[in-house]
């Protein structure tokens, strides 16, 4: 009797084990992936960050020392956004957020009539208590007027003359400060027409 022998290829086994370990090795790079945030490292440095207060706006302030690297500041014309290139960048989500700063509720604040031709009435009706600071800005962001005054929860009507102001968009700003921090904030839009 003969026996013949089959004799098998190692391909199809080796292939297995060589997508297999592949596989492991892709899952094994993927469990110790890192995330890399933006940082810096400074023979010395430091930051300090303001959350605002009635005379002062808020910013934050990063020093560094032993950079020798050309930075410079770019805005735009409104200075609503700042870009600053250099060894210092980016901002993180960490800054800035020591001091959560709410915005004005529909029921706190009162604008009327909106559109206005004369007089603009504020009425402010909120339960927190403080320093209340208003600034009239006209389209080119220029503050044509500034009004202070401390609230106590009690229901408070100022009035805006508005008859000296030429006809288009202007913007009130409505601060309120708290033990010399901004508290709350917000910025109504008003028309003003003939």
């Amino acid at each position: 009797m003969h026996a013949t022998r089959i004799h098998r290829s190692p391909q199809p086994v080796f292939r297995k084990l060589l997508l297999s370990g592949a596989f492991l090795l892709l899952i094994g790079l993927k469990g110790f992936s890192q995330t890399v945030e933006p940082f810096i490292l400074n023979s010395s440095g430091g930051n300090y960050v303001n959350r605002g207060s009635y005379n002062l706006a808020n910013f934050s302030f990063v020093w560094s020392v032993g950079e020798a690297t050309l930075i410079e500041t770019f805005t735009t014309a409104d200075n609503s956004v700042i870009l600053t290139n250099g060894v210092l960048q980016p901002i993180t989500d960490k800054d800035l957020q020591t001091i959560p700063i709410q915005g004005w509720t529909k029921e706190e604040i009162k604008l009327y009539p909106v559109p206005v031709n004369t007089l603009l009435q504020f009425d402010l009706f909120s339960n927190d208590t403080g320093r209340v600071q208003i600034q009239l800005y006209d389209l080119l962001g220029r503050t044509l007027g500034l009004r202070e005054f401390q609230y106590n929860t009690l229901p408070v009507n100022q009035k805006i003359d508005f008859s000296k102001y030429a006809s288009g968009p202007y913007f009130l700003r409505v601060s309120l400060y708290s033990n010399g921090f901004l508290k709350k904030s917000g910025v109504f839009k008003i028309l003003k027409l003939r």
